[in-house]
């Protein structure tokens, strides 16, 4: 049977590494016909791609059915110079000295919803997905949603009809709810201004919708993300119990951890650009105006860059991992993800140590960009 990757199938989305690897060592240069893109699947190739931004432009959008209506209007749907005043604002609400801010916010929260889990208990619903969303909203400003709501329709948004490969019914209004969301937190926000990024947001000479775009993306890709990687932290650990003991009894080893995990499990997996000029790799021409489709999460287990990369190992240096990206679009929230890591796996460790995912197949979200647990059951074998 001829060999097939669909970043749409359902069993990527469930196990994409096996694909990865006849990826990088058959097919460096990918024609998904499924997906209408190529893909690139190297460590050595996605960081060529990532430093060529005029040629791997972002313009047509960083996911690979973006809707035309985000484009131009988010900092990774722009190119420089656009993109370098934009991301000059976000990076500033991502400073190290706003975050450094936010570490007492979070510790408040990781206490609040550790402190008494029950023997079983979804770690999704019931840990990362608040925590993450709280985190966000803390941040850009947004005062009284609900934060499981925005997340459901988060993840209804993120699916993909597999035989359509397009959002279902549901999905877009789920979609288009999220915006409202967003638009009535711009308004608040308007009329009561505060210190952070909505109202940093207003301040800029942007269109009412740009705002609302902008907005929506930096809270939407923010809470998943985070929440992707602390749970897919957490599942690498209950996994690997030896690294989880380890862990809890050596917290100093805690950087080189919380960088193994983005690079063993990376949150974001595929990012989209579209090519403003031709581009011969491998032997292979990809031409003008073609998506091409950028692999993280393949690139950070290639083993042309890394010893052993199936192997889930706390004490490797991953240097070298994307598991943020690379480059000007390199994840502005990458100081505020790691602070949230520290946080909540310093506190988890010990307990994760003595936990199992019970039985059945994990519940992945279906996108083609985001390796998302939806839920995650767990149990505790042993009282803390």
């Amino acid at each position: 049977m001829a060999f097939s990757f669909d970043p749409f199938d359902f069993a990527v989305h469930a196990d994409p590494y096996p694909f990865y690897r006849a990826l990088r060592d058959e097919h460096p240069v990918y024609w998904s016909e499924g997906a209408r893109c190529f893909v690139l699947s190297r460590h050595a190739d996605v960081i060529a791609a990532l430093n060529d931004v005029p040629r791997f432009s972002n313009t047509g959008g960083n996911v690979i059915d973006d809707s035309r209506a985000k484009l131009g209007r988010t900092v990774g749907s722009m190119d420089p110079p656009r993109h370098t005043a934009m991301r000059a604002l976000v990076n500033d609400a991502f400073n190290r000295r706003q975050v450094a801010r936010e570490r007492a916010f979070i510790e408040a929260m990781v206490e609040r919803l550790t402190a008494t889990l029950p023997a079983e208990f979804d770690l999704v619903r019931d840990v990362t997905s608040p925590l993450a969303g709280a985190v966000m909203a803390h941040l850009l400003g947004v005062e009284g949603a609900d934060l499981a709501e925005f997340k459901r329709l988060i993840d209804i948004s993120m699916y993909r009809d597999p035989a359509t490969r397009a959002r279902t019914p549901d999905g877009e209004a789920a979609q288009s709810e999220l915006f409202a969301i967003t638009a009535r937190q711009v308004e608040r926000r308007r009329a009561a201004p505060g210190e952070d990024m909505i109202s940093a947001l207003l301040g800029m000479e942007l269109e009412p919708d740009s705002v609302v775009w902008m907005a929506r993306a930096v809270f939407g890709a923010g809470f998943e993300s985070t929440s992707s990687f602390l749970a897919n932290g957490a599942l690498a650990l209950m996994r690997h119990p030896g690294q989880a003991l380890l862990l809890a009894a050596e917290p100093a080893r805690l950087p080189d951890a919380i960088e193994e995990i983005l690079r063993y499990e990376t949150p974001a997996q595929r990012f989209a650009r579209t090519l403003t000029a031709d581009a011969t790799m491998h032997g292979v021409t990809m031409p003008a105006a073609a998506k091409v489709l950028v692999m993280y999460g393949s690139a950070n287990r290639d083993e042309r860059a890394f010893d052993a990369p199936e192997r889930f190992d706390i004490t490797r240096k991953p240097a070298r991992h994307l598991g943020f990206g690379l480059g000007p679009h390199f994840c502005a929230g990458a100081a505020l993800a790691r602070m949230v890591g520290q946080v909540f796996f310093a506190a988890m460790a010990p307990r994760l140590a003595r936990c199992v995912p019970l039985p059945g197949p994990l519940a992945w979200a279906h996108s083609p960009t985001f390796r998302s647990l939806a839920s995650l059951r767990v149990h505790q074998t042993q009282a803390l």
